[in-house]
């Protein structure tokens, strides 16, 4: 079956003929260059190629090289990465050539799986459709299997062909592919890798000698995922994630290893569905995530995306955000729904204070009526002085103010005056002046009654423009809340917001709710439900508002690791589960069963104050502002009156 000739160029026709069935849709081509393994491409359509000689790495010089590899050295020095050149140059390679396909033989396989998916993650770009050849003899394959297939890459990328051959110069190869669906064995660590021979070559011939027809076709082989586990992190969050360790039917929790929860929700629901398209195995880990957690810049991170970016989950939801710190080193779904953040604010409370009795009037009113006055003082003032009398004498100007400073108030509070006039001048303008002070006092006294009888209120922090006025604390149990808003585009009054949040423990929110004046974030869904209120307690609601508008508001999005093999399927199955409308259907359907609908209503009636405007009863709160202008005139007239005894009694010594 094999020819031991020593030509060389076997390489060449079984590689080509490898290159022209699988990577002619493929961007760039990186050849990790073996110098046992010489070949060119032969026959095929041209396609971009870069050549990485691990063995040169050490010879090349910045200073030579077509690309500046301190820039990128520095790079992940200012982000703490620990990187080698492997990880190093199959960064640029990924990020600058595109490189989408890979070949790599012998000993440089294990190198090359070990840190490709590191500088998969390093690298900004990305790519759906990455495939791998590896090329190795029998003899050293055999020898070394499991050093050969412990990296990640064997378990989740799909399109891994591992060519064969009994020595270097043999003419036929066995052809291989990853398994990849079917249940994996994870209490073996690394978890066994199956590869399935597809076919037989022989290039001494130039034709497929064996053929396996039933693993062959490698463009369906993620339609059935025969049982393969797909696992989510995580964390109770209604109504994007339920979890019940109560209800049936249940899924395999690898915390507790065992099938003892109930998942549901309207981002889990997708999930579920998707494996029932799918042939796949939905199961759970509830071990760390107690909210999502946060990404640093050296590709680490805590809770929820850190499980993902640690390779423990598959999957992460919960009403996610475009986070771009997350983005940087995970990949993103199609949009799940739309989020508003927005608040739960303390409601407004009924206006009493000393100023009640200037409320009937605005400022602008109040200042006509101090003008309209100022001129009845001018008008008595001046007619007085001009006025003619059958007493001898004049008035004179300081008397004739007196006189319209008096008589105007006396006519401003409805008093009499004890003043006798002929001129028909001056009493014209007295009764004009009256006239016009019962005008006045008249509908101050009207509308004083009105705000007795009918309660004012005070402004609430209920949009987003008056919580930055009203400069009001709002919290939440995490940053992320804030993570979302971009720094560089936000505007004013969201940067001052930002200054004003704060992070507490759900305890102490709960705490908080019942008598702190500050504001609880909350999530406006897409159709109308509230999330994120299961913290505040019913005996709260009564004192807090939600608010009129959001704060901000983004679309949420499902995290997955890098080079997520059914992310292309995914997204597509989101997309037609938008446009069925089914996004809608579940939202309601999930809110309607495991949230209290009588709870949603109640908070989104809080939005309009439903107060009893019937008679109430006056209290001293009341009448405070009279009562302090009675204490001011009596203490004004006491001042006076000792202020006249004073002077009298210097005249008299």
């Amino acid at each position: 079956m094999s020819s031991l000739l020593l030509e060389t160029n076997y390489w060449s026709t079984i590689l080509s003929f490898l290159v022209g069935q699988h990577f002619t849709n493929s961007h760039t081509t990186c050849i990790l260059w073996h110098s046992d393994f010489d070949f060119h491409l032969e026959d095929v359509e041209p396609i971009p190629v870069i050549i990485i000689n691990s063995k040169k790495w050490s010879n090349y010089s910045d200073g030579y090289d077509t690309y500046n590899w301190n820039q990128k050295r520095r790079e992940f020095d200012t982000n703490g990465i620990s990187y080698n050149d492997w990880t190093l140059r199959l960064t640029v390679a990924i990020e600058h050539s595109h490189c989408e396909t890979f070949i790599a033989f012998q000993e440089q396989i294990p190198e090359f799986a070990e840190f490709f998916y590191h500088s998969s993650i390093y690298s900004i770009w990305r790519s759906q459709r990455n495939r791998f050849i590896f090329v190795a003899t029998e003899k050293l394959f055999s020898k070394k299997q499991e050093h050969f297939l412990s990296q990640y890459i064997f378990h989740d990328q799909p399109h891994i062909f591992l060519v064969t051959s009994t020595y270097f110069n043999s003419s036929v190869v066995d052809i291989r592919i990853n398994r990849f669906v079917g249940k994996r064995n994870f209490e073996v660590n690394p978890p066994p890798v199956e590869f399935d021979l597809i076919q037989r070559y022989d290039a001494k011939l130039q034709e497929i000698t064996w053929e396996n027809g039933r693993n062959n076709d490698v463009s369906q082989k993620l339609r059935n995922l025969q049982g393969r586990e797909i696992i989510i992190g995580i964390f109770d969050y209604k109504p994007f994630m339920v979890m019940d360790r109560e209800r049936e039917p249940t899924v395999y929790d690898r915390a507790t290893k065992k099938a003892d929860i109930f998942i549901d929700g309207t981002d889990v629901k997708l999930m579920l569905i998707f494996c029932k398209l799918h042939n796949c195995t939905v199961q759970v880990d509830t071990s760390e995530p107690s909210d999502w957690g946060y990404i640093y810049t050296n590709a680490t991170g805590i809770g929820l995306v850190g499980m993902i970016l640690d390779r423990q989950n598959d999957y992460g939801i919960g009403g996610m955000y475009l986070w771009y710190e997350a983005y940087q080193f995970m990949d993103i779904t199609h949009f799940l729904g739309r989020s508003g953040v927005t608040c739960l604010v303390p409601s407004p409370h009924r206006l009493i204070s000393w100023t009640l009795l200037l409320r009937p009037f605005q400022t602008a009113l109040w200042m006509g009526v101090m003008l309209c006055l100022l001129l009845e003082c001018l008008a008595l003032c001046i007619t007085r002085r001009w006025e003619s009398s059958s007493v001898p004498g004049s008035h004179t100007w300081f008397g004739s103010l007196i006189f319209g400073c008096i008589s105007t108030l006396k006519l401003f509070v409805n008093q009499s005056t004890s003043y006798v006039t002929s001129s028909y001048s001056l009493r014209t303008v007295l009764v004009a002046s009256y006239m016009i002070d019962i005008i006045l006092t008249t509908v101050y006294s009207g509308g004083l009654a009105a705000i007795l009888t009918l309660p004012t209120m005070e402004e609430a922090a209920d949009s987003r423009q008056r919580l930055f006025d009203h400069k009001l604390i709002w919290t939440g149990t995490s940053q992320v809340w804030i993570t979302t808003i971009d720094e560089g585009s936000a505007d004013p009054v969201l940067l001052g917001l930002m200054e004003h949040y704060r992070v507490f423990d759900a305890e102490k929110i709960s705490d908080f709710s019942q008598s702190e004046q500050m504001g609880f974030v909350v999530e406006r869904m897409q159709f109308g439900h509230l999330g994120n209120t299961e913290l505040i307690p019913n005996r709260a609601l009564e004192r807090l508002k939600l608010m009129e508008d959001d704060i901000y508001f983004a679309f949420t999005v499902a995290f997955v690791p890098r080079l997520w093999a059914h992310l292309e399927a995914y997204n597509d199955f989101i997309l037609a589960w938008h446009s069925s409308g089914m996004d809608k259907f579940w939202e309601w359907k999930i809110a309607a069963d495991y949230m209290s609908a009588q709870r949603q209503n109640r908070i989104v009636a809080s939005q309009k104050l439903t107060l009893d405007i019937g008679p109430i009863k006056l209290g001293i709160d009341n009448f405070i502002g009279l009562i302090l202008l009675w204490c001011f005139g009596m203490i004004c007239s006491l001042l006076t009156f000792v202020g006249e005894i004073w002077l009298r009694r210097e005249i008299f010594i």
